[in-house]
């Protein structure tokens, strides 16, 4: 039996995991080129990006914990 609330738990997790990705590849290959205004928008967007990611992980890793799936 699949549990659906994991399922989507885990795919919200991989979308959110592939931004932060995107970011701080955008911010890699943007740095010292940039102007500062637009480098702190860049970092400010990952870190935001890193947030998320790290709530889906938290909110999937509760889940199965608490599900036992």
């Amino acid at each position: 039996m699949t549990c659906e609330e994991k399922a989507r738990l885990a795919s919200e997790y991989e979308m959110t995991s592939r931004k932060y990705a995107d970011a701080v590849a955008d911010l890699t290959r943007k740095m010292g080129t940039s102007a500062k205004a637009e480098y702190e928008r860049l970092t400010r967007a990952a870190d935001e990006a890193r947030v998320k990611s790290e709530q889906s992980r938290l909110a999937l890793e509760q889940h199965v914990a608490a599900h036992n799936c």
